[in-house]
């Protein structure tokens, strides 16, 4: 298969993207495929003696570049030849068989419904990301791809992560969380008490209410909730994992007996940090696009390209998009926006 990279997004771009691109041509998982980098003649050149030392990594020159400022309907009508946009133009065309970026969230969702659309009978795509919890974890779904919902959404985020989540952690009978102030059934607005009925009408192994401090008690293995919310929720883990393990670190290093404590509490905290760290996971697909399109963190390093890579590759050759599509023909929902 041939996996298109976008080289031109992200904090770290172009180098963590490249490189993170012959960290998974180096990987044995690679199973032969070939990465397609799409980015700017100059950096493309720039960086051509890196990259031809590596077999099975191809480019595609783009000359616009879309920015984090950039809105969705600007960038889809003016910058159709950006790194970006064009890789989901050749997932279109059959030239590539998936996208992997780390751009602007909004404009990588809006070119991939327009151009790929939506698998039949979803309503609202949606952004699920995994969350690790030591060896576990769990998909929070959705995370930001739609700020307003009505209840019929939250329900097929429920499908779409049961699907995603038999690939990646191959579990076929998901405990489903909803996000709730409270686990009483009648606590909360009015989206979450009528997305509870839908839930527990539909999915046997549906939990009831879950709240934010259970978590990561590894109760459920998909939290749904509406992408508002789980934004919010996603920077604020991602921002308490990150102040503990400073705020850890500084004080021990202002402790008298930091040398003596260092050498043993430092690995253990680097261990803590990775199994919370999203990098270890790479990219999240856009559930409900018919394509595979991975969205990465804007702050993505190398590891996290290469996880990404692999998660791309996985969801290709384990027919991600023809299983969704069985799962929502099966769970058929008439809904309008």
């Amino acid at each position: 298969m041939k996996i298109g990279l976008d080289i031109m997004s992200g904090d770290n771009a172009p180098l963590s993207n490249i490189n993170g691109a012959l960290s998974y041509i180096n990987n044995p998982n690679s199973n032969n495929n070939t990465v397609v980098l799409y980015g700017n003649e100059n950096i493309l050149k720039n960086n051509h003696s890196l990259i031809k030392k590596i077999p099975r990594i191809t480019s595609t020159v783009t000359t616009d570049v879309i920015t984090m400022e950039d809105t969705p309907s600007t960038s889809f009508k003016n910058k159709r030849n950006s790194s970006m946009i064009r890789i989901i133009d050749d997932i279109k065309s059959g030239l590539v068989n998936a996208a992997v970026s780390s751009g602007n969230t909004g404009a990588l969702l809006t070119s991939s419904l327009l151009i790929l659309g939506k698998i039949e009978g979803i309503v609202r795509p949606a952004l699920a990301p995994y969350i690790p919890i030591g060896n576990k974890g769990f998909i929070l779904c959705d995370a930001g791809a739609n700020s307003n919902n009505k209840p019929e959404h939250l329900l097929q985020f429920a499908f779409m992560a049961s699907a995603y989540i038999k690939h990646l952690d191959k579990i076929h009978r998901p405990k489903i969380g909803l996000l709730n102030i409270g686990i009483e059934k009648n606590k909360g607005n009015q989206l979450v008490k009528d997305s509870y009925k839908l839930l527990e009408k539909n999915f046997k192994h549906f939990v009831g209410n879950i709240e934010s401090r259970t978590l990561f008690d590894n109760k459920v293995d998909i939290v749904v909730c509406d992408g508002f919310t789980g934004n919010i929720v996603l920077k604020l883990i991602e921002g308490s994992v990150k102040s503990m393990i400073e705020n850890t670190m500084s004080s021990i290093n202002s402790h008298s007996l930091s040398k003596m404590v260092k050498p043993v509490l430092g690995p253990v905290l680097n261990d803590i940090k990775k199994s919370y760290d999203y990098e270890e996971h790479g990219g999240t697909p856009l559930l409900g696009v018919n394509g595979i399109v991975m969205k990465c963190h804007g702050s993505s390093n190398d590891k996290a390209i290469e996880n990404a890579l692999l998660n791309a590759q996985k969801s290709y050759e384990n027919k991600l998009i023809e299983d969704m599509n069985k799962s929502m023909s099966k769970n058929r929902l008439k809904l309008n926006n």
